[in-house]
């Protein structure tokens, strides 16, 4: 519609100027030549324009952030503005290239070293300003990857459109950033970089080895091969990503891979290993993908809501430059979606995607645009030092429910990311209509937790509680009803388009709360909790049943 108006008036040779000067990607010579990525890059990176501050030469920030500008989606951007190359766009990336660049941290001593700040506004980590100054609060180590992993590509495919002295400058800082990404050790100092935290392991994986290589410096392409081997060997044990099916970060994992396939030196690990995960996990998402539903289906070890097709996820950046937007779990309208900063990143999974898609087979393929019938997943992920063992994973897919749990021992409650709010071990989604999704998650309260889904049923127990360990419950959160049309909400057993037959050793009183003022990742629920008696002695469980 906007183009409709703007062009109104103008005869046929105008409107052609017109529309030879927009920056459109699709059509160019550097299109991603796939339909549905380039219709990815346009969407995502005109929506990155309107957060361009041209006074200050960042994003402004899309969401809560730490400052009022994005240091992480600004770096972002000026890859995706070289490859667009659209009037003023490489002297806009030139500017953020400096901008970014001056704010990276220096100081071999530092923990934080060859970072870059979250925002140009805050003070340098460890101050006394900082309430807590430690990892993902004062600084954000993972953001050197996202930022270095970006300007990688930007060398590799566009530095003949830069000055020689920006690309210098790019050469030098992704150096220090590779140097900085080794002082990252699991347990040491507050870190959490294990080969288990696959996404930031499998970028800083491939910084390390570009930069060595391009550098000519042997200990980073050393140290690059040893993490790739890392990560191999665990991957190995089950053939799964250690952040399993996570609606955000498997989509950032696939990317980093397709960094491994496309730009990794021909004799390195990296190549030889990114064509095998990639092509396994592919076939692991269109398995636990419901094109009827538009979501993946559950566990989620890590995830930002309860339904895809309200918040922008990852994997629907792969999805949608798999199959187009039509099929891909996105929401319809980009000004209402939750967690809508990570739209910024998709003009460079589009950029990534005749790489990845070279490992998606056709049956996988036809399973993101039509759901292949009813089947069951089974499968085991497994983090260590976080999983006393692998977690097992169960999942039943049908037309139009879909159920999944995983058994996990943890060390701490909260799953690998020692998260709450993100770590959903055990979930049935819905169609309650034809538009509304409904999901009911259990929210952990305990670190050991037998959940097992099967056709038609969710079992959880809880094989450690005990009396002494305090009030022990089941907790569930239902969200999705958007449109009550007549709907009321009165438990688990008076949900919307779920019949559900409860069975539990819980006391039979359970309580339901809806708390406007209590969200999770932007998403209203109902909280239904049920609650052991007292002084039980038997092991806790409850179970789920479609009737």
């Amino acid at each position: 519609m906007k183009l409709k108006i703007a062009l109104w008036g103008l005869n046929v040779a105008q409107i052609a100027t017109v529309v030879s000067a927009m920056p459109s990607f699709a059509g160019r010579a550097n299109s991603t030549g796939t339909t549905y990525a380039d219709d990815m890059f346009n969407t995502a990176i005109e929506w990155n324009d309107g957060f361009w501050d041209d006074e200050a030469g960042y994003l402004i920030a899309a969401a809560s952030n730490d400052g009022r500008y994005d240091t992480r989606h600004s770096g972002w951007y000026a890859t995706q503005l070289l490859a667009r190359n659209g009037p003023g766009d490489v002297a806009r990336a030139v500017r953020i290239f400096d901008n970014v660049i001056s704010g990276q941290y220096l100081n071999p001593a530092w923990q934080w070293y060859g970072d870059y700040q979250h925002s140009p506004s805050e003070p340098e980590p460890g101050t006394p300003e900082y309430v807590n100054g430690g990892p993902y609060t004062s600084w954000d180590p993972n953001i050197r990857d996202f930022v270095g992993c970006a300007w990688l590509m930007a060398l590799s495919d566009y530095e003949h459109l830069l000055p020689a002295a920006t690309v210098a400058k790019i050469e030098n800082s992704l150096l220090i950033a590779a140097k900085g990404d080794l002082y990252r050790v699991g347990g040491v100092d507050g870190d959490n970089l294990y080969p288990c935290y696959s996404n930031p392991w499998l970028m800083g994986t491939i910084l390390v080895s570009w930069v060595g290589t391009r550098m000519g410096d042997r200990n980073l392409t050393q140290a690059a091969e040893n993490s790739a081997q890392e990560f191999y060997d665990l991957w190995s044990q089950h053939r799964t990503l250690s952040e399993f099916n996570s609606p955000t970060y498997a989509g950032v994992s696939m990317w980093a891979l397709s960094l491994w396939s496309k730009y990794a030196a021909e004799d390195s690990l990296l190549k030889k290993y990114a064509p095998e995960v990639l092509t396994t996990t592919w076939n692991d998402i269109s398995q636990l993908y419901n094109a009827n539903l538009k979501n993946l289906a559950g566990p989620w070890d890590r995830t930002y809501g309860y339904n895809m097709k309200e918040y922008t996820s990852l994997v629907g950046a792969v999805i949608w430059g798999a199959v187009g937007r039509e099929y891909a779990p996105f929401p319809q309208r980009t000004s209402g979606m939750y967690h809508q900063d990570d739209f910024a990143f998709y003009p460079l999974f589009a950029l990534s995607m005749p790489e990845m898609l070279k490992y998606l087979s056709a049956e996988s393929k036809s399973n993101f645009i039509k759901f292949p019938g009813e089947h069951f997943f089974t499968g085991q992920a497994y983090s260590p030092p976080f999983d006393t063992y692998p977690r097992n994973i169960t999942t039943w897919m049908s037309k139009n429910i879909t159920i999944g749990a995983e058994t996990i021992a943890e060390h701490v409650v909260g799953g690998p990311a020692e998260s709450t709010s993100a770590f959903s071990p055990a979930v049935i989604q819905w169609k309650i209509d034809n538009y509304q999704i409904g999901c009911v998650s259990h929210w952990v309260t305990e670190s050991s937790i037998h959940a097992v889904a099967s056709p038609r049923a969710l079992k959880i127990s809880y094989p450690n509680a005990t009396v002494s360990s305090g009030p022990v419950s089941f907790n569930f959160l239902f969200s999705g009803l958007n449109v009550r049309n007549g709907f009321n909400v009165t438990g688990l057993e008076g949900l919307p388009g779920l019949p559900l037959e409860v069975n539990t050793n819980a006391g039979a009183d359970y309580s339901i709360v809806y708390d406007t003022d209590q969200t999770v990742n932007d998403f209203i629920f109902y909280n239904i909790t049920y609650t052991m008696p007292e002084h039980f002695t038997e092991e806790p469980y409850i179970s789920l049943r479609v009737v």
